[in-house]
């Protein structure tokens, strides 16, 4: 915990707000284990899709999810895919986002001279600010889709192919 005076605390703070608002666009490809779509070859024509993001809004998730499947499937020279299993996942982390506080902090100085020392409790007001990262949900849309060619079939769960945009 660092101890820092009022002015720098409103400074911090104001930093941090800045920066959470300057985020990354929703829907890029995943670097890692970061939030995006990413995809997984499990035949010719049956992928995994998933995209993962910050928040809770599982539908955008859904929706990232489902443009990515349109996307993949025109690159793989398909025509439609259908979605052949769905998830979605939503972790939340519970944390305190940050606290602030106030009291005062007792220091015994000794004061020694040749013969002597003399002991006394020296009180200062102390102010601390604690912030830590966490508190924030993620959610993860999972589909499996086998992708398909020529006369798309009659059902809710099939899609065109696209470039998505």
């Amino acid at each position: 915990m660092t101890k820092i005076n009022f002015m720098q605390t409103c400074a911090l703070l104001g930093v941090l707000l800045l920066t959470a608002c300057s985020s990354q666009p929703d829907y890029r490809a995943a670097n890692g284990r970061g939030y995006g779509y990413s995809e997984q070859k499990i035949s010719d024509n049956y992928y995994r899709v998933i995209f993962k993001s910050a928040g809770a809004d599982s539908g955008k998730a859904k929706a990232y999810a489902l443009r990515r499947a349109a996307e993949l499937t025109a690159a793989q020279g398909y025509d439609w895919f259908a979605v052949v299993d769905k998830e979605t996942l939503l972790e939340r982390e519970q944390n305190n986002a940050g606290h602030a506080g106030a009291g005062y902090q007792h220091t015994t100085v000794q004061d020694c001279s040749l013969l002597t020392c003399r002991s006394r409790t020296v009180t200062r007001p102390e102010y601390e600010v604690g912030i830590s990262s966490g508190g924030r949900d993620q959610v993860e849309a999972v589909l499996e889709i086998r992708m398909g060619k020529g006369v798309m079939p009659d059902s809710g769960r099939v899609y065109p192919a696209g470039s998505g945009q």
